[in-house]
């Protein structure tokens, strides 16, 4: 188990042994920067939520403006339009420099009603468009900071017991899987992986029985030492040629050795999962009866089954030895 940011640790909510669900908090690292961001992508945001009153306030003054000129352009129209009907009646009444004055202000009064609907225009474009695209980027920013902050609380991704916890509240938390912080045992069933020699592809079968001897099993009185198992599943790759820890292919002339079938077993009896801690190191052989084909019934597959006895009584001749070697029945130490 890694950070998701480098940090130091300023919490340690677990300890050693301990069981967590998926989704507890296991640590937290400092958070100064990241709560910064978020008061200032907040901050952000209030101010643009308050350009939106103003430019409301803009809209509407830009409104009137435009209202008054279009007012004042109504009115010099029409007294326009009674001196253009005076002159086409050669009335006495007709001022030809009242014409004049008459026709310039109207230019210019429609000049002023395009420049306020100009401005009515801009204020909707700023309310419309620019301050709701402003307070989309500063949400996004505000979700962005507050995602770098949550980055600062770790979380368990499995539900499963703490071991091997290397942290301590004022040391630094990694990011990568070279220095984790803990480890976490996930809640599954065991399954026991063995390998085996690639002529033996042709024999092991899904369902075919076994039987395993682990050095962490071994006690005086040889009790539940060999469990019994079966083939739940057999990689179709060979391990030889698999990508290694470092992302690379094996090229095919570094391989010195005839890569194994991977093979996982299941415990015939659950119950015998607590017997065997994770990673115990372990003797697995398979026993068959599966025959097809011209071996089936033949003298050679009874053979081969009577095998299967030397093999077990085999095993247990290791499951001994193992015993007193490991535990000093005759005169070895313990580690």
């Amino acid at each position: 188990m890694v950070a998701e940011r480098a940090g130091t640790v300023t919490q340690i909510l677990v300890e050693p042994g301990e069981r967590v669900e998926a989704g507890d908090v296991l640590f937290t690292t400092d958070d100064t920067e990241e709560q910064a961001a978020v008061a200032v992508a907040e901050a952000q945001l209030g101010e643009i939520e308050s350009a939106f009153s103003a430019a409301q306030t803009d809209v509407e003054a830009a409104n009137a403006s435009l209202d008054q000129a279009n007012a004042v352009l109504k009115q010099v129209t029409e007294s326009l339009a009674d001196q253009e009907q005076l002159r086409s009646t050669n009335s006495p009444a007709f001022r030809a420099n009242e014409y004049e004055r008459l026709l310039n202000s109207k230019a210019a009064n429609e000049a002023q009603v395009a420049a306020a609907d100009a401005s009515v225009e801009a204020a909707r474009v700023q309310l419309d468009e620019t301050l709701p695209a402003r307070r989309a980027s500063a949400e996004a920013a505000i979700q962005q900071a507050r995602v770098e902050l949550d980055l600062t609380t770790v979380r368990a991704g499995t539900t499963g017991t703490i071991e091997q916890l290397t942290l301590s509240v004022g040391s630094r938390a990694g990011q990568t899987s070279l220095g984790p912080a803990m480890l976490i045992v996930p809640e599954a069933p065991v399954m026991i992986t063995a390998g085996f020699p690639q002529v033996a592809r042709s024999i092991l079968h899904v369902g075919m029985a076994g039987e395993v001897m682990c050095y962490s099993a071994l006690n005086l009185s040889m009790t539940d030492v060999v469990l019994p198992v079966r083939v739940a599943r057999i990689q179709n790759v060979i391990a030889t040629g698999q990508v290694t820890a470092a992302g690379r292919l094996i090229e095919p002339s570094s391989v010195a050795d005839n890569g194994d079938i991977v093979v996982h077993f299941t415990l015939e009896h659950p119950e015998q999962e607590a017997l065997l801690p994770d990673g115990s190191s372990c003797i697995v052989q398979t026993y068959t009866t599966h025959f097809d084909g011209a071996l089936e019934g033949t003298p050679v597959a009874h053979v081969i089954e009577t095998l299967g006895v030397i093999k077990a009584v085999g095993l247990r001749l290791k499951a001994w030895t193992g015993l007193l070697a490991g535990v000093g029945l005759t005169g070895g130490g313990g580690h």
